[in-house]
């Protein structure tokens, strides 16, 4: 979208690939010149763009490029990102030289504060800690209140975030609002999640709380930045309150929420990963075995409540005359597993189901981790499990599908985990004895009819 549509993408890979075979730094700049004298504005920039977020140094022969073009306008945040960059890879002198002509040109007090800001915020994400803390410094030394208004205080508080200024943050803050500017939900959302990052949970709690005295609703945004906090650092007793409260404020959990607090549950995250034969193949059955096995105890309430929200499920399901699909692209391996078991659930309640039922689960072109498709395998597993006739797609990989007669036969039928939860009497095992020779047939039959693909 940033580079300008298909074809403006496909000319940018087109200049890196050219840019990577060039032997010297004068072919180099005549690819550049050459570019730049050729494409829109916006495709320019969007190169540039691509040059500094990767780091390389033909970004600043790039930004050279760009500063002689007609339609060139300069801008502090490009100016402040190659400037970083050049003190990164250890060209001191140029870095200050473009810092202070880029300062020179400005004339107003607003412009030179955001400047300042842009230097805070591209140093530090360099690392360049000590840097950006001497801009922080000419920033305070200007005359108060800053000029610029109210965007220079959002410029700033972003900037002191990125540094992991909290404190910092959050004063800046307190002043814009004292000065009668109005920030909004992203401004508190910065700051809370900056201490949270830091561990200091009561300091976010009380920077989400003081939105609703800036006339602020809660949104999900910043329900998700809590949700994040909270799950790094494990604390499952503040999480299911924190739910709780969402839920009584009509706060609806998202994908990323969903994820953070299903991925903050060590056993839930075990069972995932592990896929033992007690695996459970329920939503009842995983808050049951989470109440009677987890160490943490309150990662079954969490779970409970979770369950509870249908508004993740809403979305990942889509309806129409002809197909029911579970779209697992977003979702953790972990969030996967148990979205699936409330998906089974979902689909037993309304049985009035569509010709075909499908759970798109991709290929893994997105995940960090090679070879089989994580999300697929898990998919697979608790399907195959549960006796289900959903089987990959001959024409998509990354999909398992079934027609419904099949899939409403499967409904109707119950199933277990192969291996008890509980065993606390000896009289039982004959009984469980018996009852491994079905399910070892059963699995037979599903691994050998895995063999044959179906139509779509």
């Amino acid at each position: 979208a940033a580079s300008g549509g298909g074809s403006s993408w496909r000319s940018e890979r087109r200049l890196m690939s050219e840019l990577e075979r060039t032997v010297t730094a004068g072919a180099a700049e005549r690819v550049i010149r050459g570019y730049v004298g050729t494409k829109s504005e916006r495709a320019a920039l969007a190169a540039l763009s691509r040059l500094l977020m990767d780091s390389d140094p033909l970004a600043v022969p790039f930004y050279e490029a760009v500063t002689q073009a007609r339609w060139f306008k300069w801008s502090s945040i490009h100016a402040a990102a190659v400037a970083a960059l050049l003190e990164a890879n250890g060209a001191e002198e140029e870095s200050r030289s473009l810092i202070a002509d880029s300062a020179a040109r400005l004339e107003s007090g607003a412009d030179l504060a955001l400047f300042y800001c842009d230097l805070m915020a591209a140093f530090s994400s360099r690392g360049l800690k000590r840097r950006a803390m001497d801009f922080y410094a000419q920033l305070r030394a200007m005359p108060t209140p800053l000029a610029g208004g109210g965007k220079t205080y959002m410029a700033m508080i972003k900037s002191l975030c990125m540094m992991g200024l909290a404190a910092e943050a959050e004063e800046a803050l307190r002043v814009m609002l004292s000065l009668g500017y109005q920030p909004d939900a992203f401004q508190f959302g910065l700051v809370a999640k900056c201490y949270g990052k830091a561990g200091q949970l009561a300091e976010m709690e009380r920077v989400i709380a003081s939105m609703s005295d800036a006339g602020i609703r809660l949104g999900t945004g910043a329900a998700n930045i809590v949700l994040s906090c909270y799950s790094a650092c494990r604390e499952h007793g503040k999480m299911l309150a924190w739910l709780k409260k969402m839920r009584k404020l009509r706060v609806t959990p998202t994908t990323k929420g969903y994820n953070f607090v299903l991925n903050s549950c060590p056993t839930v995250v075990s069972m995932a990963r592990e896929l033992d034969p007690s695996l459970p193949l329920s939503a009842a059955q995983l808050v049951r075995k989470l109440k009677s096995a987890s160490p943490w105890p309150a990662e079954a309430e969490v779970v409970q409540e979770l369950l509870a929200a249908s508004s993740v499920l809403t979305k990942a399901m889509v309806w129409s005359e002809t197909e029911v699909k579970l779209n697992l692209h977003g979702f953790s391996i972990t969030s996967a597993y148990v979205l699936m078991l409330q998906w089974v659930d979902a689909l037993k309640v309304d049985r009035t189901l569509p010709l075909e039922v499908s759970v798109v689960c991709g290929v893994g072109k997105h995940s960090d981790v090679r070879g089989e498709p994580k999300v697929r395998e898990l998919a697979q597993e608790v399907l195959s499990r549960t006796g289900s006739p959903l089987r990959l797609s001959a024409r998509n990989k990354g999909r398992l599908v079934a027609k419904r007669d099949r899939v409403k036969h499967w409904l109707a039928t119950e199933w277990t985990s192969m291996v008890p939860e509980e065993s606390t009497d000896q009289s039982t095992n004959s009984s469980d004895q018996q009852q491994c020779l079905p399910n070892l047939l059963r699995k037979l039959g599903q691994f050998f009819s895995s063999f044959v693909p179906v139509s779509r």
